[in-house]
């Protein structure tokens, strides 16, 4: 062991690292008053060891301070030397247990990470009271002389600091690289300093060498700055914050305000940014978030109980601020919802309102709301889950479709697939609800995948069952297309049910993107090969490019409601869309009409050259165990 004297002597310890040690933690016990942090459970580790830190100082600068007194008291010495040294070991142990949080280990190596601390904790601190009571540590020699004796703590600093650097290394990878290799140096500067030290006899820097690495994680981990043009703070703080609100059951009211140009702030005026700061910071307890594009304005309930006149009066100031700069904007609130909390759902519950609510609007967000939203993230997830197990016999996807007529043969022979969600806690579930969100995350083409699967099926037993059938369409969207795999998943999928290929037609919208239509012609040819029909759907909806679309091999080209509607106002709109399909038809492309609803949409459509026919008159989408009915034998 290394053992070492403290004499008498003033010059042998300098009071310049405590003080320093405690300047530093009262300069950090102020920036958590004044600025925002995270108050999780590592950040009340945090905190301890700063508390931890100033006793460690306090108690070291009173112990030399006793030992040159000429009234000095051994017991005293002896009591904040004790706690002095029981201080530091606790700083290291939960320096420790802070890094283990930090890495996030798995169950297996964060038990095994506890077993080694605590271990080290249970032998140092009864090593160190051993030495007291066998005086074989820490202790007065004569009149004028202390003798440090065996130093365990020198033991336990390199023991614990040393894992914390072995955790660091170890598991790097859980840790933003930069910030492992910041905190590491710090550590190693750190034993730098203590080892110095330690060869001159020195313990003056013990506690500075602690507060460094302390210093280090405040401003890596735990500082969370705010805009100097509004005042707002980051959006993993926003978590964190809803996140204590559950924890601790209680209740935030929430401002989330949209602002048109707000994502170029530097574009505002500095007078705008002035009063957008001043607008928000008289709220008691208040803290402005920037969510994204937002501005989210959280403050406790319990602390602002006339909450709705504040915000009565905040709105009158904004309506006079953003006439002033003519900037739109949406205002929304709420009070806290749990399992908006708890799943951290603010920022999507925001995206999902921001829909329904137009600009210039103040807005409080109702039970409904929240309701439907909920709705919006059970779906999500049934749909995100359908598409990570990838079963293409999954129960909650339905296969319907909806008959076509054949004006030539004055049958029904072909059909259009359409599919429906059977979710436990909502029932049947329509695609108007469920295509765009599964469009939006990117779950649509295990859908599609689902329904050729189950439509192969179908067509597999109607075939059976001797029914004359040419083919069942099944819709994809140019999100699908642009996928690389688009052709080879569709074959997989006809092959695995051993359809003839003609029998499965694949029916697409047309594309404004010069990039996707050189896309859909490639894969409409590679999967043409195979003998498989193309429908182009939906024409006449928006925009429609002729010479694209003549140069596109579709087999049929789906005339929108929209048609069949205009179509009815006059002759000369008749004679407009009837134009658009003899030339279709000239051109060898075969014309199917949507949304026929009665016998006077029939017969206008057979008359503009319809060769299929498709509506409520015929019939409405069904289950397609139910289309053998409208099969011939």
């Amino acid at each position: 062991m290394i053992s070492g004297l403290f004499i008498t002597d003033e010059t042998k310890f300098v009071a310049v690292g405590d003080v320093f040690s405690l300047i530093l933690c009262v300069m950090l016990i102020s920036l958590f008053t004044i600025t925002y942090v995270s108050k999780g459970r590592i950040f009340h580790m945090f905190q301890a060891m700063i508390g931890l830190i100033m006793i460690a100082s306090w108690s070291d600068l009173i112990w030399h301070s006793l030992i040159v007194s000429d009234m000095a008291n051994d017991t005293l010495i002896y009591i904040f030397h004790f706690v002095y040294r029981m201080a530091l070991l606790s700083i290291l142990s939960i320096f420790c247990f802070y890094t283990v949080e930090l890495m996030y280990l798995e169950e297996k190596p964060r038990k095994a990470s506890y077993i080694y601390i605590n271990v080290g904790i249970v032998l140092f601190v009864f090593a160190e009271i051993l030495t007291v009571l066998t005086k074989t540590g820490f202790q007065r020699i004569d009149s004028n002389l202390f003798t440090e004796g065996y130093s365990i703590f020198r033991l336990a600093y390199f023991y614990f600091l040393g894992y914390c650097i072995y955790l660091l290394i170890r598991y790097r990878k859980r840790m933003v690289t930069k910030i492992a290799i910041s905190i590491v140096a710090v550590f190693l500067l750190c034993f730098l300093i203590y080892l110095l030290q330690s060869i001159h006899d020195q313990n003056s820097y013990t506690v500075i060498t602690l507060t460094l690495p302390i210093i280090a994680v405040m401003y890596l981990l735990h500082s969370n700055p705010y805009e100097t043009s509004t005042g707002a703070v980051g959006e993993s703080s926003f978590n964190q914050r809803v996140s204590e609100a559950y924890k601790d059951n209680k209740e935030l009211v929430l401002m989330c305000l949209r602002i048109q140009g707000f994502e170029g702030l530097n574009s505002f005026t500095p007078s705008m940014r002035l009063e957008i700061f001043k607008y928000f910071r008289n709220i008691k307890k208040g803290v402005l978030f920037r969510v994204g594009g937002r501005l989210v304005m959280v403050f406790p309930k319990e602390l602002n109980p006339d909450y709705k006149n504040t915000i009565s009066d905040l709105c009158k100031t904004f309506d006079t601020l953003f006439l002033k700069y003519s900037h739109d904007f949406k205002a929304m609130f709420l009070v806290s919802e749990d399992f908006l909390n708890k799943d951290k759902l603010y920022s999507a519950l925001f995206d999902f309102m921001e829909s329904r609510v137009s600009y210039n609007t103040y807005y409080w967000i109702t039970k409904k709301d929240i309701e439907d939203f909920r709705m919006q993230q059970y779906v999500l997830s049934e749909l995100e889950d359908i598409s990570l197990k990838k079963d293409l016999d999954d129960k909650r996807v339905i296969p319907y479709c909806q008959p076509v007529y054949n004006v030539m043969t004055k049958s029904y022979d072909t059909a259009e697939a359409l599919m429906r969600l059977n979710l436990d806690k909502k029932g049947m579930i329509y695609p108007d609800y469920f295509i765009s969100l599964a469009e939006e995350h990117n779950y649509i083409h295990d859908l599609s995948l689902i329904i050729l699967n189950k439509t192969c099926q179908m067509i597999n037993k109607f075939i059976k069952d001797g029914k004359k059938l040419e083919r069942i369409s099944v819709n994809f969207s140019m999100q699908e297309v642009r996928d690389d795999n688009f052709a080879k998943d569709i074959i997989e999928v006809i092959d695995r049910n051993n359809v003839p290929y003609h029998m499965i037609a694949v029916e697409l919208t047309e594309s404004q993107n010069d990039e996707d239509f050189e896309l859909v012609k490639s894969r409409i040819e590679e999967l043409k090969q195979y003998g498989i029909k193309f429908y182009l759907d939906d024409f006449g909806t928006g925009y429609s490019n002729f010479d694209r679309i003549m140069e596109l091999p579709f087999d049929i080209i789906k005339f929108d409601r929209s048609l069949v509607v205009e179509s009815a106002k006059d002759k000369s709109s008749a004679y407009m869309v009837g134009t658009f399909a003899g030339m279709f038809k000239n051109l060898k492309y075969r014309v199917l009409y949507e949304g026929i609803e009665d016998t006077s949409d029939e017969n206008r459509c057979i008359n503009m050259h319809a060769e299929f026919l498709q509506g409520y008159k015929y019939s409405r989408p069904i289950n397609m165990n139910e289309l053998d009915r409208f099969l011939s034998a």
